[in-house]
């Protein structure tokens, strides 16, 4: 499936944010690699992290679902339910 213009340029913001940081302030801390070492509280945000990164794509890629209930406007994307 082909994502829209609109969510792949999130995903591009996002991923030059992230990139600016990591080459940044954050290069040090990774130099250190406890994100490896089983655990740790670093692997735990690493694979949560992961894991939300994975979600989120799955979730760009599916198909629209169709919202029965919108009367909330200030949220577009509420669960139905």
């Amino acid at each position: 499936m082909e994502v829209a213009g609109a969510e792949l340029k999130m995903l591009h913001l996002r991923l030059a944010g992230l990139g600016a940081q990591l080459d940044g302030e954050w290069a040090t801390k990774l130099s250190e690699q406890r994100h490896l070492d089983r655990d740790t509280t670093e692997s735990a945000y690493w694979h949560a992290g992961y894991y939300q990164a994975l979600a989120d794509v799955l979730n760009l890629m599916a198909p629209p679902r169709v919202i029965s209930d919108i009367s909330d406007k200030s949220n577009l994307l509420r669960a139905a339910g």
